[in-house]
């Protein structure tokens, strides 16, 4: 099932893909390469590609937020 995805992810998604430097390249799956700008054309056009972009920058967020909750978990006495 295909997600629709808010303005303000889609924001949120070309701002952390726009503080990559442009040289950087990403693999997305069976999709192939992809510079920083591309990706953001995709996330634009809410392609497949754009979606998958999305869902990685998601997935990374929450990881971040697990592992600062384990990290602060670990400092407790």
């Amino acid at each position: 099932m295909e997600k629709d995805y808010t303005e303000e992810i889609k924001i949120l998604v070309k701002k952390r893909l726009a503080a990559i430097p442009p040289n950087v390249s990403f693999s997305i799956g069976k999709f192939g390469d992809f510079t920083r700008d591309q990706l953001i054309d995709e996330v634009d056009n809410e392609t497949s590609i754009g979606k998958a972009a999305i869902e990685f920058q998601l997935n990374f967020i929450r990881k971040m937020v697990t592992l600062s909750n384990y990290d602060n978990d670990s400092h407790r006495s």
